[in-house]
């Protein structure tokens, strides 16, 4: 058993050597991210113990706005100040930011480009030094569509997108099943603590969802659940959510548009059809969890606030165009290819569904 894994080690760290060896020979033709929104209120009220968010219901914190203007300084630093893939003041056809039709992730699209082309980046007036905006500040627009020319795409933020046959999917699968049994008896007294009527195991995520910020913002709990049982809520909504969207068929329904578009920008970009050089997609934790899903490297856990899946293309002299994945700042290893990046046509079947 010893001298089986001392193999796989020595194989990994050789596959490690040849993809590391390219990296002298790459540049840096064309760049995606996928962004979840920052920090925000909950989505759901519980009766029971009713909380007024200054903010409103599902909108982005203070905290949420910083999260993401961070993001905005660190893609600067990346994609002009290091790699000079885009150019110090906005140029339109450099750039392209989708979001969906969500206060939140409109909002986080508006705070990153703050960090990406920041005051004093802005243009001025002809003939003079003078900003046209207060501050050089830079308007940049922000698209409903995923990709020029496609059509305005919404996508919810949950899992009722598709609810009725998602719900139906789920219902017959073993492991919900078990989960559901396993906590039945406890939402009579879930549903009378928090004045809502729970009776399913996917109306745990909202209230999960909830609970989670509440803690996170001191909010009183329902006077009648006890710490125990926010906790098993708090895990099985992380359960019931998590293992939705790493279902292929209830993933492909949220994330195939997302991963159609991505293939599209790099396959243009890797042949040089457009002038394109950068895309944000503003967009939500199912989102994330359903292009992972879909790229065969599903999450374990929901995406945090302001996660970011980056897509990254370059060419190289010895491996051709290649395309690198990251979340969260980690490299990801796709299947079929090596541990630190994709050959293109790799990366195009497997986000195709095929075989690599």
């Amino acid at each position: 058993m010893f001298s089986i894994q001392l193999k796989q080690l020595i194989v990994y760290v050789f596959l490690l050597l040849i993809s590391s060896s390219i990296y002298a020979n790459e540049t840096l033709i064309f760049a995606l991210d996928l962004i979840r929104h920052g920090d925000r209120t909950p989505l759901l009220t519980i009766p029971n113990a009713p909380h007024t968010w200054v903010e409103g219901m599902g909108q982005l914190t203070p905290l949420g706005m910083q999260q993401e203007w961070h993001h905005g300084i660190e893609f600067r630093k990346k994609y002009i100040d290091h790699s000079h893939l885009l150019p110090p003041r906005f140029q339109h056809d450099t750039l392209y930011v989708f979001s969906t039709n969500v206060d939140r992730t409109l909002m986080s699209a508006q705070a990153v480009l703050m960090g990406l082309y920041p005051l004093g980046t802005g243009p001025v007036l002809p003939g003079s030094r003078k900003p046209a905006l207060p501050r050089g500040y830079q308007p940049i627009p922000i698209h409903p569509k995923l990709m020029e020319g496609s059509s305005e795409i919404m996508v919810d933020n949950d899992i009722t997108h598709g609810k009725q046959e998602a719900l139906r999917y789920l219902a017959s699968q073993p492991a919900w099943i078990q989960k559901t049994q396993e906590l039945q008896n406890k939402f009579p007294a879930w549903s009378a603590a928090t004045g809502l009527s729970l009776t399913g195991l996917h109306q745990l995520v909202a209230l999960a969802d909830t609970l989670y910020i509440d803690q996170l913002y001191h909010v009183p709990m329902p006077a009648h659940l006890s710490a125990e049982d926010v906790k098993q809520i708090v895990a099985a909504g992380s359960w019931a959510f998590v293992t939705a969207f790493q279902t292929k068929e209830i993933a492909t329904i949220v994330g195939s548009p997302f991963v159609t578009a991505i293939t599209s920008y790099i396959q243009n970009a890797s042949q040089q059809k457009t002038p394109l050089k950068y895309v944000l997609l503003s967009a939500h934790d199912d989102t994330i969890m359903s292009v992972m899903t879909i790229l065969q490297a599903p999450l374990d856990a929901p995406p945090p606030y302001a996660s970011d899946v980056n897509f990254s293309l370059f060419k190289t002299d010895t491996a051709g165009d290649i395309v690198k994945v990251t979340y969260n700042g980690k490299p990801v290893a796709l299947r079929g290819c090596l541990p630190t990046y994709c050959a293109l046509a790799q990366f195009i079947a497997l986000a195709a569904g095929g075989r690599v």
